[in-house]
């Protein structure tokens, strides 16, 4: 499939006549000998009753020629042949964040390779396709600004809290900030506008989401430049906390405050929410946590999209919120260059499902009715491998509670000043894929403002990258904003 060049880009002198050869039995008299043309071609299709042929003529007498051969009776069509550009839109707008990119000598599609970082998931999922439809003259007939992404659609993070002093974050459009902690001493609730992260998770997410795009520097988020709504509703970690399998409650976020930040978020105005967090399986069908699992029922039925990981324990079942009714699960996709990685897939230059991600029990690709999507969230070794391809590598908080929650602020790689960043895996960081990518849909087309029809546009649209747990597939953002823009000819 291919699109016709933007702008009416001609072979100029080769006219293209479409006709009846029931009608015009004799073309070399009829067409060519009329209009002094010299025939190149044919194309003969006798099951649909036409012809087109190819006729070459002086460039100048193109128009007359056409208006001729218009009036002949039996002919259908007449024109210049076209120039034909590839289906995909004329080029990658990568802007100018430096990670995304790229460095010189790194070249597509991946703009990253395993010693030298960058953004290799936002390119799987063609984010720079998507993004180019914001430009003229892209190649599809269809320029709009809202596709890097409109600060008229509110995107909520619920995590540990944001660095809204990362470089990265400071110039975003944050319409809002709340924290929500409960002591887990006295049970008592504390709330403000609080929501200094000294873990990284949460800032790590909302870089993902919404890395500003096109600012001179660092990442690009999928949802481009939307407005952010960010809340806090874990507590200041301990030392426990470095570790994942901790059951401290400084750990933790509390059922009542992540329900507190999801009321919060849908009482004012959130398009969708994110969470990076998750617990127990559902059960029958419903969240295990009653007081959750309304809230989140609530935004579903007041049509906020919520966006949750599917949980990092690998195996079947997903962890809730990512089961409960309506909202989109999120498993985690990496990608194999051959190197020696977490799952111990061998071969390159593919896609697989992280085997530390969970999934449900349909698998089917590009239907709704599937557990969910997934979205790139890495798979390394361990903490000592050195593999980029093998991480998801964004920013991190400037704000550490301690040396054992710092991220690397030396950004070795652009020299930054402020760019804390870090490499990290797991399906919260393919959650914010896919939050990033509903945001940058409704920022071009607010009729996707349902859970239902944004995943099924997000699953219709997704990628098969031949994995039985990939749910629908892989995100594919693209595409996605090519179907959400009416784009006549979308990427296949």
């Amino acid at each position: 499939m291919y699109r016709k060049a933007s702008g009416v880009i001609a072979s100029p002198g080769l006219i293209e006549v479409t006709y009846r050869p029931s009608v015009i039995a004799n073309p070399a008299v009829t067409i060519d000998a009329r209009i002094g043309g010299t025939n190149v071609g044919e194309f003969d299709y006798a099951k649909i009753g036409y012809a087109t042929r190819l006729v070459r003529v002086t460039p100048a007498d193109a128009s007359a020629v056409e208006s001729t051969l218009r009036a002949t009776p039996g002919v259908v069509a007449v024109g210049e042949s076209q120039r034909l550009s590839a289906l995909s839109v004329n080029g990658p707008y990568l802007g100018n964040d430096p990670y995304f990119d790229g460095q010189s000598g790194v070249p597509a599609p991946l703009y990253e390779n395993s010693a030298v970082g960058g953004q290799w998931d936002m390119h799987v999922v063609q984010l720079e396709h998507a993004f180019d439809y914001s430009q003229l003259n892209n190649g599809s007939g269809i320029t709009n600004a809202a596709a890097l992404g409109s600060t008229n659609v509110k995107l909520a993070i619920i995590d540990t809290g944001e660095d809204v002093t990362h470089p990265e974050l400071a110039k975003a459009s944050i319409v809002r900030t709340e924290c929500f902690i409960t002591d887990p001493n006295s049970n008592a609730q504390s709330t403000g506008t609080y929501v200094t992260d000294e873990d990284g998770h949460g800032t790590d997410v909302t870089g993902i989401a919404e890395g500003n795009a096109n600012n001179d520097y660092g990442f690009a988020g999928d949802a481009g430049n939307v407005s952010l709504m960010l809340y806090r509703v874990f507590p200041t970690p301990d030392d426990n906390c470095t570790n994942p399998n901790s059951t401290d409650p400084q750990c933790t976020a509390t059922d009542t405050d992540i329900a507190s930040a999801i009321d919060d978020a849908v009482n004012n105005g959130a398009n969708v929410i994110s969470m990076s967090l998750g617990g127990s399986s559902c059960v029958s069908g419903a969240d295990p946590d009653p007081v959750e699992g309304e809230a989140i029922a609530n935004a579903i039925a007041s049509d906020v999209i919520v966006v949750a990981a599917a949980g990092n324990s690998g195996g079947s079942g997903v962890s809730a919120p990512g089961c409960d009714p309506g909202v989109i699960a999120v498993g985690a996709s990496a990608y194999n260059d051959g190197a020696a990685n977490g799952t111990g897939y061998s071969g390159s230059n593919t896609e697989y499902v992280a085997s530390y991600s969970q999934y449900g029990s349909v698998n089917t690709l590009n239907s709704s009715a599937s557990w969910g999507i997934v979205a790139p969230g890495g798979d390394p070794t361990g903490d000592t491998d050195q593999d980029y391809l093998h991480w998801i590598e964004n920013i991190w908080t400037t704000t550490p509670l301690d040396s054992s929650y710092a991220g690397q602020c030396d950004d070795p790689q652009f020299n930054e000043p402020g760019n804390c960043l870090t490499e990290i895996a797991g399906t919260s960081m393919a959650t914010p894929h896919v939050a990033g990518a509903a945001a940058l849909v409704l920022s071009v087309n607010s009729s996707y403002q349902s859970p239902t029809a944004m995943k099924e546009l997000l699953c219709s649209t997704a990628d098969n990258i031949y994995d039985p747990h990939q749910g629908c597939g892989r995100l594919n953002v693209y595409r996605a904003i090519a179907t959400a823009l009416g784009d006549p000819h979308p990427p296949t």
